[in-house]
């Protein structure tokens, strides 16, 4: 039995085809509060258990961490914009194998014992730093079994990576709490399924998420035709958020569309009446009125966001300034965010979210909202594809470690998905990664989660843990940005220079990474 490494920002794949560089990885970086994390390749174990251990001059690191990874199906490449290649689509070049294959991307907790069941088994380790740890290098010894150990030397920065809170980059994934349930086979808002909730937010917590969503179908219910507010439900699900760590509380939309995607209006949540019209407003006076005592009683209002409607397309435009309106009455004060991208909604919104695409097209405007006080996030989901920056399955593993550094090229001020697990009706995630959205359209590989229903709770992937990292730098891009802007751009210039322009080569990026370290340091 013999074991190998590689960069923990390149994915592995089961198969012996093109993949990572297996060897003695380069010193790696790491800062202080950060996590030392390395892929290990195990070849030639036989079937059984064999320990896993971290030593450090001898002594065995008891804060090690081992996963064992598992490997996903990617039916379907990604399309060259939206949606996954189609005839008419044409193929996308910029993907990371052609499809159908399997990558590993779920993250097994394997404890102190790898259980080999596999000729070939691959390991993630992550080895936590203590923010007061001493700076200057350390070498760690991996052993596996009775396999001869790996030595990974690692290089600790002087700089500290803070946990995320309040004042960290707004990031949110949005959940679905009953796929919590049902995926873990647990009765919704029972005891097991509030711990259950619990273990989610933690993992999101040690993503860097900071922000959580409230979507109202959780906290509200009709009685005799009315919508009523379940308080007790509503604070009992904040609180375990906010203990978790996570800070800023985005209430969920007040209105859908009345039809399909070409529909020209909005109805109100819950099966409610037309947003727009005297009985939307009665609804809407009634939901967002229960809403406001609770915010104001609980003295969230710093803390609250306000979603209207989802992704409002130009001919829905004066159906959702009406609804904004309303909203607006109805919670004075609380931020409206959406994910929003037209110009056309001018002076609708106090927080946009475009795609990263649409952002880069429509550049101009959004510099001038955010001159004339707006906020701006970004996001993406199924669109877009090719070579743009997203987090889906057949995309190199760097793509969303450089969320942040795209952030930080543009200033933007947070990041929205909608897929930590939304798990279709009937997607066993590690079966099944590509689900048909509507009309024949198919939903790419990962857009639709990026963790996975494990054993116990939730596990992590590395596309989360990759995109944590990259949030991460953005800390510390932020914090070099506030003192010295011409360093960050010299940092930033060969990493990244826009969404879609950006190195694939992981050396560049290393080196790029430790200028960073080394300028807040």
């Amino acid at each position: 039995m013999r074991i190998q490494l590689a960069d923990s920002l390149e994915f592995p794949f089961p198969d012996p085809g093109p993949g990572p560089v297996w060897g003695p990885p380069a010193e790696l970086d790491v800062p202080r509060g950060g996590i030392v994390a390395v892929h290990v390749r195990v070849e030639g174990a036989s079937r059984g258990t064999h320990r896993l251990e971290v030593r450090e001059g001898g002594r065995r690191v008891a804060a090690a961490r081992w996963f064992r990874l598992v490997a996903v199906p990617v039916e379907a490449n990604t399309g060259p914009v939206v949606f996954t290649e189609t005839r008419k689509s044409g193929r996308n070049p910029h993907v990371i194998r052609r499809a159908p294959f399997r990558v590993f991307d779920a993250m097994e907790p394997a404890g102190d014992a790898l259980e080999a069941r596999e000729r070939v088994e691959v390991l993630r380790l992550h080895v936590p730093v203590a923010p007061d740890a001493r700076p200057g290098v350390r070498v760690l010894d991996l052993a596996v079994g009775d396999a001869l150990p790996a030595r990974v030397a690692v290089r600790v920065h002087a700089a500290v990576v803070r946990p995320s809170g309040p004042d960290s980059f707004p990031y949110t994934n949005w959940f679905d709490v009953p796929a919590m349930a049902a995926r873990h086979g647990l009765k919704v808002w029972s005891a097991a399924h509030w711990t259950m909730i619990g273990r989610y937010a933690a993992l999101m917590r040690h993503a860097r998420q900071n922000v959580f969503w409230v979507p109202l179908h959780l906290v509200f219910a009709r009685r005799d035709g009315v919508p009523v507010l379940d308080r007790a439900r509503l604070v009992r699900f904040v609180d375990l958020f906010t203990r978790a760590g996570l800070h800023t509380i985005e209430g969920g939309h007040v209105a859908v569309r009345s039809g399909g995607w070409g529909a020209t209006g909005f109805s109100v949540v819950l099966g409610g009446p037309p947003a727009s019209s005297a009985a939307g407003d009665l609804e809407l006076r009634r939901i967002l009125g229960q809403l406001r005592e609770v915010i104001d009683g609980q003295g969230w209002r710093g803390r609250w966001l306000q979603h209207v409607a989802d992704e409002p397309q130009p001919a829905l435009a004066a159906d959702y300034r009406i609804v904004t309106g309303m909203v607006r009455k109805y919670l004075p004060g609380i931020p409206i965010l959406d994910a929003t991208e037209d110009p056309g909604l001018a002076g609708s919104v106090d927080i946009w979210c475009p795609k990263a695409n649409a952002y880069q097209q429509h550049r101009p405007f959004f510099a001038a909202a955010r001159a004339a006080g707006d906020r701006v996030w970004f996001y993406t989901c199924c669109e877009p594809g090719g070579r743009w920056l997203n987090r889906l399955l057949d995309m190199e593993l760097l793509r969303p470690a450089l969320f942040g550094w795209g952030a930080a090229r543009y200033g933007l001020d947070g990041f929205l998905h909608w897929g930590l697990n939304h798990w279709s009706k009937g997607q066993d995630p590690f079966r099944k990664s590509v689900v048909e959205a509507w009309a024949g359209a198919c939903l790419p590989a990962g857009d639709t989660h990026i963790v996975y229903p494990g054993t116990g709770g939730p596990w992590s992937s590395l596309r989360l843990e990759a995109q944590r990292e990259g949030f991460e730098d953005l800390e510390f891009l932020r914090r070099l940005g506030a003192r010295h802007p011409a360093a960050v751009r010299r940092i930033l210039r060969p990493v990244l220079t826009s969404f879609d322009r950006y190195t694939t080569d992981l050396a560049v990026f290393r080196r790029g990474r430790r200028a960073l370290l080394r300028a807040v340091s």
